[in-house]
């Protein structure tokens, strides 16, 4: 057994003394294991609340400790003996207080209990928190839980030094040995040093008071109630009064050397009067003599003590307070009370000793006597026990009873049988004296307990054991505990053997009482109060009034409940008002820049046609407001804009012009205006007619308005020389007649309706819409209706003045009178839809023939040739090469000797396309009419013909649905492994936090104070740190790059690394949200805690007893809060920029927003350094990521500032800018790989995404940039010819990169198929260029590529001329022929449209003539049309089936990436080897 370690031989030195007191030993030193005289009797045996099956403490109380106060004592114990034992409690135990975490438990109230349920809810219930316990005990049977003891089990004086050095140091005033006094009282000095003593709420004030109104004594619970205040003062006082006389008989000795003597002396002393003055009051029997130190006794606090014998003592404590003075004058409260009520002082004794002295408190507890020494409790301490401000007030008996079921206490039977005592056998032994005299109490005890003795609690039991004291078990126990306190106790005072003190020392010390202290430390005479103050005998002064009774006292202050959130609510709504707008702030935000935007393009390009305007020397004459009346229920605000030609623009708020009402073709404009009174309040309208165009109607607000438009007109009209004629009309009668765009356009619709359903028939479950006419009325408004030239037009697709358009008008317009009528419309739909191919050809030969002469001349047939060339949009085809297609034509019909073609020898040149014309017809796309037999709707292998292939097994749709998914999964079986692994990892990381903090974290007492939220919150944090750390990876451009080298890249799905990005991004926004939403009801829950319950949550925080950390506190005044806040708003803000439509129409704040992740990695790892909740982890995931991602752009910095000269521009169709600029020295990359790319003519700093255009074998770089965008038109129109002049500045390219591309890797594959959709042909410049390069010269001799089949898909030639340029030498320098292009040109017509039919002979014949095609001048073959991507790759599988797999490469739009993989994924279905791999780039 370890001993305190202090010399043996007596001294007074500093250091000796020191150690006396702080001595180590661990069986008695604080926070040391209660030891167990009884058996543990956990319900699980390990931890679990004992009792579990025995009544409601409550009850129990109320059955057996509940009745009259007011009873005095037996043997006349006074008042001052009942509030002494509560000093010797506190100088040896502190074991019920929580700890950590804090295990709440609920003690059942019956409803309508006259305390606790006064409203009869039923759902009332007295809290109850479990005590602290060694975290080392309570996980097996072999070791239960063993509760802890936070002082010293010694008697060594602690109540009045604490057991603290450094508190003891603060009471300390370091001269002449004595403690800090208040000079005017001789009362100790407040807690100005803020020790941390007990500062529970005043009842009557309910909300903490600061602790510094407290006095600063050694134990933290001394300011608990005046008593004991008074009693822990009286030591105090003591300590100063011994250190006096030491320092009167020692003068030499130093203020240590005093301290530690008096302290010796006091500390002697309170041994003596517990041990032989209290005890023996206590128990009726004097103590054993003292026989010697023994060693091998355990000093520590037995449970059963702790738990249940000592607090018997609460059954003396009086229900009120005696005081007097010297002269037996008790004194009155203010409100004329005989004495103080005990329950309104707790935690109040500063206030009571501010109008009263401890003298009159303790003279007045000597003479008063304690309550009767029996099993019942007053009602002060049983139904009005302080408790913390949730639950005000408690219920001391209920508690004792609780505490002894928290302590696994056995029952009361075996308790007696572990300390010999005999085995009650039958409930009357217990008590035969109590239960003789009220025989309802035993009836009552033994119904309750099911009239089982054997599962009695302890403290029920020895409590009605009790008769004049405590009953046999609590004496027991009682004895046994201070024994082995003294005996154990190696500097027990009359323990001569440690040389503390000499004989005479311990006798002076024997013969001290109480009586002695009190009258050495107080100003009370001698004779004032007995020398035997626990009990007053007869003849004893001053004799107490009456036995106290709680009726004739003050009531308690009535049961409050106290809301610690109060005050917090407008901050918390706010917090969550703001949390909430903060994404649709941001949204807001996005929103209006992305308008911002189109404004600024919309006022650049009227800014750059407003200068071309007036280069060209027109100006703009005038401009008006209006609305523009549309129909009856529609109108628009307009503005018309005169001018500067002889026309009126009517253009939107935006500017977007809406409609031109040209009137440069005539001379004269009729105008009507709206007769309209004066005083009227309907709206000015006024019509505007010109022949062939809509009638335009204008509403103006008032009379006047319109008298002002139409001086602003008449003054612009007659400065374009043009008159107009006014004409008066009835307001209805105008509308009526209006012929408006919209209600020309209803008419039109029904007139292609009509003749589609008089064509075919309706279409599957259509019904024919009928207007509010009859029938006959729709009928002969159908009849009525005739197409111009331009609406015919507009219904083919066209414009008014295209060659074709003006031929095929004529050929339908049979009567020629300028329209075409319904029946002439339907006319030609049924021959084309039903005619003879014979009437086809008719049309055909026809339309050609100009002149009708019933011949076509070559000059005839050319010009025909020139309008379909027209239709494909393309300007390839030269005088040369349309007399040589005409020539060969004729050739081959065998007319080369005619320069003219008949009827029939039309008919024989189109006699090998004659099946082609079965099922033409006319395609009304303008109309969203579709005038063709779809019956007849074959498909037509135009370019490359596909054998019929081995019929598939008929196979079951079971059988089906499993290859299909067995195709996806292996098709996407690296993305779905990696995503697996992904969403594994992070559900996993949730998951072992959520336990964490739900079961592994209970001592951090989170989950109680914030419930489930804490597990949640603490889950979703471990995964978004790991998302937001990948996050980093997926941007590690270099790194990604540089594996795709490697053949890893195999194994990992590299091209997805985007996808991927949004993917983790996208979790850990959910994450984030999840931890935000969580932290908000979380930082709720902490704000509703007091400060007890939070000393557990983190020991980086530290609060004053007196702190209420409201939600403000937590959300603005502590580290997580704030960069929580700060975290999510730029969380919020990098997420709502990153939308597609912000990237796209505001790239540069899309960019700066992303910029701010430097900002959010910074703020992750600040934000957990409060350590809140816990150690920060998030550098844990970030450490690794961070490093990676730094030296990823240390790679950068090589080329991102080193300035590039351009070496030329060129600004091509379809606002595409080519940019030639020097390849920095070293720079190697692959062929469509792609660089992030400034201009130092704007924001040098901004970066944006092209693929290089040029092969890696070229000594520059080139890239093709189309304008989309607001830099890259900010780009085009920079190195506009008309605006950049090379001599004023020369802007440098900047450039980050080469990264790796989804199509770098297509020269691993033997055979490869690559598809190019709209601006994304670009990486194909580089990559066509470099495979002929290769090829041609033997450089990839060694490389696996044989064959590449190239499928450009685009609108138009027009749109990329440039890239044909491109095809054009690459198929120059194709030597080897590996290579094979095609062409789909998709804004086109059906393909068994009349158009498309001819361009598709008139393309046959060419590439016959002359190996290229009409339309490009390319080898490649043109298709009209997408492409059916299925077919096509059945194609290339049967042509390449000696090979295992063949690459699949397309960029494009997301569309037609979508489509290819599709196509992939049927093809793949089949099982048959080549087997398609897709690799995609999204463009555009």
């Amino acid at each position: 057994m370890m001993t305190r370690r202090r010399p043996p031989a007596r001294s007074i030195a500093p250091l000796c003394a020191i150690a006396w007191v702080f001595w180590v030993v661990l069986p008695a030193e604080t926070d040391s294991r209660l030891i167990r005289k009884v058996p543990a009797a956990y319900s699980d045996g390990v931890y679990a609340m004992a009792g579990q099956d025995r009544p409601s403490p409550r009850k129990l109380s109320d059955l057996f400790m509940q009745g009259d106060d007011g009873l005095p004592s037996v043997k006349n114990r006074t008042a001052l003996f009942a509030f002494f034992g509560q000093l010797v409690t506190s100088e040896i135990i502190m074991a019920s207080e929580s700890g950590c975490p804090i295990e709440f438990h609920r003690i059942d109230v019956d409803k309508c209990d006259p305390v606790f349920d006064k409203e009869c809810q039923g759902n009332k219930y007295i809290p109850f928190l479990r005590a602290d316990y060694d975290r080392q005990t309570g996980r097996s049977p072999n070791s239960p839980r063993e509760q802890i003891n936070k002082v010293t089990s010694w008697i060594d004086g602690s109540f009045v030094y604490s057991s603290s050095e450094a508190w003891a140091n603060t009471m300390r005033a370091f001269e002449n040995g004595s403690l800090l006094m208040e000079q005017r009282r001789q009362f100790p000095v407040r807690n100005t040093m803020r020790a941390p003593l007990f500062n529970h709420a005043v009842p009557h004030v309910m909300r903490m008071l600061s602790p510094e109104r407290l006095y600063l004594l050694g134990d933290p619970r001394t300011n608990q109630h005046p008593p004991l205040l008074a009693l822990g003062i009286l030591f105090y006082r003591y300590h100063n009064v011994i250190a006096a006389r030491v320092q009167r008989e020692h003068p030499d000795m130093s203020d240590e050397e005093i301290f530690q003597k008096a302290r010796q002396m006091v500390i002697g002393t309170i041994q003596n009067i517990i041990l032989y003055e209290y005890l023996p009051a206590l128990l009726n029997e004097d103590l054993p003599s003292y026989t010697g130190y023994k060693p091998d006794l355990h000093p520590g606090i037995s449970h059963i003590f702790q738990s249940a014998a000592f607090r018997f003592g609460h059954t003396l404590i009086p229900p009120g307070i005696y005081r007097r003075n010297e002269n037996c004058e008790y004194r009155k409260t203010n409100t004329d009370q005989p004495a103080m009520r005990l329950c309104s002082t707790w935690w109040d004794s500063n206030e009571v000793l501010a109008n009263s002295t401890i003298e009159e408190l303790i003279m007045g507890m000597a003479s008063q006597l304690a309550e009767k020494e029996d099993n019942l409790l007053g009602t002060d301490i049983r139904n009005n026990l302080f408790g913390p401000m949730e639950f005000s007030r408690r219920d001391l008996g209920a508690l004792n009873i609780m505490r002894g079921r928290d302590n696994g206490l056995p029952d009361y039977n075996t308790a007696r049988m572990r300390f010999k005592l005999a085995k009650r056998k039958t409930w009357n032994e217990i008590n035969p004296e109590l239960f003789n005299k009220n025989p309802s109490l035993l009836r009552t005890l033994i119904e309750i307990y099911s009239n089982n003795l054997n599962n009695v609690d302890v403290y029920v039991g020895g409590m009605l054991e009790s008769k004049g004291g405590p009953g046999e078990l609590f004496t027991t126990v009682i004895k046994e505990q201070f024994l082995r306190l003294r005996d154990s106790d190696r500097f027990w005072f009359e323990n001569e053997e440690n040389g503390i003190f000499t004989k005479n020392e311990i006798e002076e010390i024997r013969r001290i009482t109480l009586w002695d202290v009190i009258t050495n430390a107080t100003g009370i005479p001698l004779d004032a109060i007995q020398r035997r103050v626990f009990v007053w005998q007869d003849g004893d002064p001053c004799p107490q009034p009456f036995q106290l009774n709680s009726t004739m006292l003050e009531s308690c202050v009535p049961l409050q409940r106290y809301d610690y959130f109060e005050g917090s609510e407008f901050v918390y709504i706010y917090a969550c008002v703001f949390l909430g707008f903060v994404p649709i702030l941001c949204a807001g935000a996005g929103y209006g820049l992305v308008k911002l935007q189109n404004r600024r393009r919309r006022r650049l390009k009227i800014l750059q046609e407003a200068i071309q305007k007036r280069s060209d020397g027109r100006i703009c004459v005038d401009k008006m407001i209006v609305r523009e009346w549309l129909h009856a229920n529609h109108r628009r605000l307009v503005k018309v804009k005169f001018g500067p030609e002889a026309a009126l623009h009517i253009v939107d708020r935006k500017g977007e012009k809406l409609r031109t009402f040209d009137f440069s073709g005539v001379n004269t404009i009729t105008m009507e205006e709206s007769q309209e009174s004066e005083t009227g309040h309907r709206k000015a309208l006024v019509l505007l007619r010109i022949p062939r165009d809509y009638d335009l109607v204008l509403e103006l607000d008032s009379l006047a308005s319109r008298r002002k438009f139409i001086a602003k007109l008449e003054a612009f009209l007659a400065s374009q020389k043009k008159h107009f004629t006014l004409t008066p009309i009835a307001r209805d009668i105008m509308l009526a007649k209006a012929e408006t765009k919209e209600r020309r356009q209803k008419k039109l619709e029904q007139f292609f309706r009509e003749a589609y359903a008089l064509t075919f028939g309706l279409r599957p479950g259509e019904r024919r819409r009928r207007s509010e006419d009859s029938d006959t009325g729709e009928v002969v408004t159908v009849m009525r209706t005739s197409l111009s030239k331009s609406e015919f037009a507009s219904a083919l697709g066209m414009r008014p003045d295209a060659v074709f358009v003006k031929k095929m008008f004529n050929i339908v317009d049979k009567d020629g009178d300028g329209r075409i009528s319904f029946q002439e419309f339907l006319d030609t739909v049924l021959l084309f839809s039903r005619g003879k191919t014979e009437d086809k050809l008719r049309i055909i030969f026809d339309m050609c023939d100009k002149d009708s002469n019933g011949v076509i001349d070559k000059e005839e047939l050319s010009e025909m040739l020139r309008s379909l060339v027209e239709i494909a949009r393309t300007t390839s085809l030269s005088d040369d090469h349309v007399t040589e297609l005409i020539d060969g034509m004729f050739q081959d019909a065998g007319l080369e000797r005619k320069d003219y073609l008949t009827y029939n020898d039309f008919k024989l040149m189109m006699k090998e396309y004659k099946g082609d014309f079965v099922a033409i017809g006319l395609d009304c796309k303008g109309a969203k009419q579709n005038f063709l037999d779809t019956s007849t709707n074959v498909a037509r292998m135009t370019s490359f013909h596909i054998d019929q292939l081995p019929p598939e097994d008929s196979k079951s749709w079971t059988r089906k649905q499993w290859d299909a998914i067995s195709t996806f999964l292996e098709e996407n079986r690296q993305n779905i492994f990696y995503l697996f692994v992904f969403y594994v990892v992070t559900i996993a990381l949730f998951v072992e936090r959520f336990i964490h903090y739900s079961f592994m974290a209970e001592h951090t007492d989170l989950r109680h104070i914030m419930g489930v939220g804490i597990a949640i919150t603490r889950g979703s944090a471990a995964a978004l740190s790991f998302c937001y750390s990948l996050l980093l990876l997926t941007m590690s451009r270099n790194l990604l790059t540089k594996l795709k080298e490697f053949s890893i890249q195999q194994y990992i799905p590299l091209d997805s690394h985007i996808q991927f990005h949004k993917i983790a991004a996208c979790t850990a926004l959910f994450f984030s949200v999840l931890h935000t939403v969580g932290h908000i009801v979380n930082f709720y829950h902490v704000s509703t805690q007091p400060i007890a319950h939070l000393r557990c949550l983190t020991s980086e925080i530290s609060f004053p007893s007196d702190a209420r950390p409201t939600i403000s506190f937590w959300l603005f005044k502590t580290v997580t809060g704030l960069t929580g806040i700060l975290l999510f708003v730029i969380m919020t803000i990098i997420f709502v920029f990153a939308h597609p439509t912000i990237r796209q129409k505001a790239y540069k704040f899309f960019w700066s927003t992303h910029s701010l992740y430097i900002v959010l990695y910074a703020l992750c790892l600040i934000h957990g350094l409060a350590r809140l909740t816990g150690e920060p982890r998030f550098w844990i995931f970030f450490v690794g990521p961070a490093i990676i991602y730094a030296l990823d752009k240390v790679v950068s910095l090589r080329t991102k500032y080193m300035a590039l000269d351009i070496i030329e521009t060129e600004l091509l169709p379809s606002d595409v800018i080519k940019i030639k600029f020097y390849r920095p020295p070293n720079l190697k990359y692959l062929s469509g790989q792609w660089v992030r790319l400034a201009c130092t003519a704007f924001r040098s700093n901004e970066f944006h995404s092209f693929t290089l255009t040029s092969a890696p074998h070229e000594n520059f770089l080139s890239c093709h940039i189309k304008a989309q965008g607001p830099w890259t038109w900010k780009l085009r129109n920079y190195f506009d010819p008309c605006n950049y002049n090379p001599e004023d500045y020369h802007p440098k390219i900047r450039i980050e990169g080469p990264f790796g591309g989804g199509n770098q890797d297509w020269y691993k594959f033997e055979v490869a198929v690559m598809v190019g959709g709209g601006i994304g042909v670009t990486p194909y410049a580089s990559m066509l260029n470099d495979l002929v390069f290769g090829t041609s010269t033997n450089r990839y001799s060694g490389v696996a590529c044989k064959k590449v089949y190239f499928l450009w898909i685009c609108p138009s030639h027009k749109h990329f001329e440039w890239f044909i340029d491109v095809l054009r030498d690459v198929e120059r320098k194709d030597v080897t022929d590996v290579l094979e292009i095609h062409i789909f040109i998709t804004q086109f017509f059906h393909k068994f449209d009349l158009r498309t039919t001819m361009l598709y002979i008139c393309e046959n014949h060419f590439q016959r003539l002359s190996k290229k095609s009409i339309f490009t001048g390319l080898k490649a073959i043109n298709h009209f049309g997408r492409p059916d991507m299925t077919s096509f790759l059945k194609f290339v599988q049967k042509k390449h089936s000696y090979v295992s797999k063949i690459g699949v490469f397309s960029c494009g739009p997301r569309p037609l990436t979508k489509s290819v993989m599709s196509a992939c994924d049927e093809v793949n279905k089949t099982r048959r080897l080549p087997y398609f791999i897709h690799h995609f780039e999204n463009f555009g």
